[in-house]
């Protein structure tokens, strides 16, 4: 039996009750305050930046509508182009790539080596990769060759006179293969990077046709606008290279201008978490909400350590997505993969490879460079942007303790093999090797820019750099012109000390 309270009892209950409400609402409205000001505002897709849009002003134009379907894991997909010859002369072909093709046979898979086999593949290799349906160039029907063993390098006949367009459509199959890799299938996780066909890049009187190798980032490619359309079935999620919509059949469609290519995963698993971060709408796809959180808290951290730095990100959208690879991360342009086994791992794992992989929509996906020749010009910096995440969110003694650990033990260690930062990727013999050298003896000249030029003079070198190569490709020399500049001096010896120069 409940008892009923005196009144003057009761009042003062009525009252207490009143002041705890009132508290609550204090301190739940201090929350959502803290919540809105970590995230900075409700999360929408923010338009583009006004010198993106200049920078897309007479870029080529692709143009994809493409199906995914699951069960027989094949995308299919109808892809248009406009080309301009920028060469500077006539041309008798379109020249395009499609690094896809290496896993159609065994032989020229990148996942194929005895390092990578077993983690791609398992117990035995599954074929996959594009195939080319039907080509025509200015709406004649032309027959497409393929110019390497491999099927990366796509020629299509075109009288192609210097300074003019090319009109360029195909009709695509390709098959997924079971690997998990940048491109496969695995546990429910579709990972289609470097898929679409893109132009091959004019260097030095020659298209580059560079082999798909298993070390590293071979690939190469110039800015252009998309616009892609994927179709999957019901409940699957994609998260993209750009922001896209959803209409009422299913279909996604993502526009973006200036884009280096464009890369997709796919999964029915996906749950997603989304914040503003430096203007920029992030979002994190994971098979898990926890996992989508913690790449999200990750990615918003070093989007506000990078942009204060180097300058604004140049898109409206960044993407996150779990994959199921032995890479840990991996960039594409609007995009990051972040391996399973990291997200699995957390903590510090979780945060560097984020971080990492952040960096590169600045070197590499902004600022363009040569991921075959020169793999330090963009790795050593995102090694070296690290510390920088490190010391803004963890403070100067951990950075200070991250710079011995990471950069300055890596110089004491031998390494075999004659290669150096400065070395191709096809110099080197393993991905530890090459994280080691590229990654970390690399970051060690960033280091030794840091002592010459101070904190702050080298962030202004490095923004100046960014702003004015933005959606170029810059070549060493470029970067090494940029630094002498704010060095007051030339560089290029130090350079050659740090990156070129064999030590034991």
């Amino acid at each position: 039996m409940k008892q009923k309270l005196p009144p003057e009892l009761n009042r003062k209950a009525w009252l207490y009750a009143a002041l705890i409400v009132l508290m609550m609402l204090i301190l739940g409205g201090g929350a959502f305050l803290l919540l809105t000001h970590e995230w900075e505002e409700a999360p929408h897709i923010p338009a583009v930046s006004a010198a993106t849009q200049a920078a897309a002003q007479g870029l080529d134009e692709i143009r994809i509508t493409a199906a995914l379907d699951p069960d027989a894991r094949t995308l299919t997909f109808t892809q248009e182009m406009a080309l301009t010859n920028s060469t500077g002369q006539v041309q008798s072909a379109v020249v395009l790539r499609s690094w896809s093709g290496a896993y159609l046979s065994e032989a020229t898979s990148p996942c194929a080596s005895d390092e990578l086999f077993y983690e791609c593949y398992g117990a035995s290799f599954s074929p996959g990769g594009l195939q080319v349906d039907t080509a025509e160039v200015n709406g004649a029907p032309v027959t497409a060759t393929w110019l390497d063993e491999a099927s990366t390098v796509l020629s299509l006949p075109a009288e192609w006179p210097a300074g003019e367009s090319v009109a360029v459509r195909l009709t695509c199959t390709v098959t997924i293969p079971a690997c998990a890799s940048r491109f496969g299938y695995a546990d429910g996780v579709f990972m289609l990077g470097n898929v679409f066909p893109v132009a091959a890049v004019w260097q030095e009187g020659a298209w580059r046709t560079d082999a798909y190798a298993a070390i590293g980032d071979p690939f190469l490619s110039e800015c252009a606008n998309w616009q892609v359309t994927l179709s999957v079935p019901a409940g699957y999620e994609v998260a993209a290279s750009a922001p896209g919509t959803q209409d009422g059949t299913g279909a996604y469609t993502f526009d973006a201008l200036a884009l280096r290519d464009f890369a997709l995963v796919v999964s029915r698993d996906f749950v997603q978490a989304q914040a503003m971060a430096e203007g920029v709408l992030v979002t994190a796809y994971a098979r898990s909400e926890a996992d989508a959180k913690a790449m999200l808290r990750a990615a918003t951290q070093a989007m506000a350590s990078y942009a204060k730095r180097w300058g604004d990100y140049a898109y409206p959208a960044f993407t996150l997505a779990e994959a199921v690879f032995p890479y840990g991360g991996m960039e594409y342009p609007g995009m990051v993969m972040i391996g399973s086994d990291v997200l699995a791992t957390g903590g510090q794992v979780l945060e560097y490879t984020v971080a990492h992989e952040t960096a590169h929509q600045w070197w590499a996906v902004m600022v363009g460079s040569d991921g075959w020749f020169d793999p330090w010009q963009d790795e050593s910096l995102c090694e070296y942007a690290w510390l920088d995440y490190v010391g803004d969110w963890y403070g100067a003694a951990d950075r200070e303790q991250m710079a011995f650990d990471r950069i300055e033990t890596a110089m004491r260690i031998t390494i075999p093999g004659g290669v150096t930062p400065g070395s191709p990727i096809d110099y080197f013999t393993d991905l530890t090797q090459y994280s080691r050298i590229v990654y970390q003896r690399g970051a060690a000249f960033w280091c030794a820019m840091e002592i010459h030029l101070g904190k702050d003079g080298l962030d202004a070198m490095l923004r100046d750099y960014q702003a004015q190569f933005r959606f170029r490709i810059a070549t060493r020399e470029d970067l090494t012109h940029v630094l002498n500049q704010h060095a007051g001096m030339d560089m290029s010896g130090l350079m050659l000390d740090y990156l070129d120069t064999l030590m034991n």
